[in-house]
């Protein structure tokens, strides 16, 4: 019996059965684990395979972007490859890559951007789970309880270079879309994408926040590297030592999600 699933590229997969050994990028590999999905390996994320390090999963590593062993791809004989996308794109290959692997595997994009709320990916990537089997145990949970003072201002960043920073929209990213939806003050952003790029020394000026969610992949700047750069320390956030880890790749489950916001309240 064939099996099929649209994705967000607007995408009819259709497989001769159900998938069973499925290879997804990192982020789309952590949340179909933790809902019961088998993952045979993972692609991505280049923030994590640039740096060497990894994301935590016990599963092969194929690499990301141009750099994929395919020989190793191949030898994993995945039926169904998972990948999220910010704007049609296959994230985390290249468009060369994702074209060969395309021939021995069908892709399927989950959209994690845009106007989407945290709530709507985590649906989707439910449908998808019980599309593939397994039986979901994520249960909705109540996000709307803003987790810190309206009067407190927030900036969400990672640490680019030396001489840049980036400044999250939150608007584009589910996780801060669902914080400030429930309440919580953000520093206005500049871009309708995901990012805008801030030179440390105007930050405090542009982003004066209350309380900074600084990103805690490895590519981003570490607190060695920070406590070198003269705006860093300019902003109050962070002189009163008010600043918080986050991930923009986490898992997209509600368990994650609760997990975010009970952590950033507690604080």
């Amino acid at each position: 019996m064939t099996w099929s699933f649209d994705d967000d590229r607007g995408q009819h997969i259709v497989t001769a059965s159900r998938p069973i050994r499925v290879l997804a990028y990192a982020q789309a590999a952590q949340t179909l684990a933790s809902l019961g999905v088998p993952v045979v390996g993972y692609f991505g994320s280049q923030h994590h395979a640039d740096s060497g390090a990894s994301v935590g999963l016990d599963l092969p590593f194929v690499g990301s972007g141009d750099s994929v062993d395919e020989d190793l791809v191949k030898s994993l004989t995945p039926d169904l490859v998972v990948s999220v996308t910010y704007g049609g794109e296959v994230y985390g290959l290249s468009e060369a890559v994702a074209a060969r692997i395309a021939e021995a595997a069908p892709i399927l994009a989950i959209g994690i951007a845009g106007d989407r709320t945290l709530a709507s990916v985590i649906e989707r990537f439910h449908e998808l789970a019980a599309a593939l089997g397994a039986d979901v145990q994520d249960p909705a949970t109540d996000l709307t309880a803003a987790p810190t003072d309206p009067s407190v201002r927030v900036v969400a960043l990672s640490g680019g270079t030396d001489t840049d920073a980036y400044v999250a929209n939150p608007a584009y990213w589910p996780s801060l879309r669902m914080l400030a939806d429930a309440g919580v003050q953000f520093t206005p952003t500049s871009t309708a994408g995901g990012w805008e790029v801030v030179k440390w020394d105007a930050l405090a000026t542009k982003h004066p926040a209350d309380l900074v969610l600084y990103d805690q992949r490895p590519n981003s700047l570490g607190a060695d590297r920070l406590a070198t750069i003269p705006g860093w320390s300019e902003v109050p956030a962070v002189r009163a030592a008010n600043v918080r880890a986050w991930n923009p790749e986490p898992p997209l489950t509600y368990a994650a999600a609760e997990s975010f916001v009970s952590d950033l309240a507690r604080r």
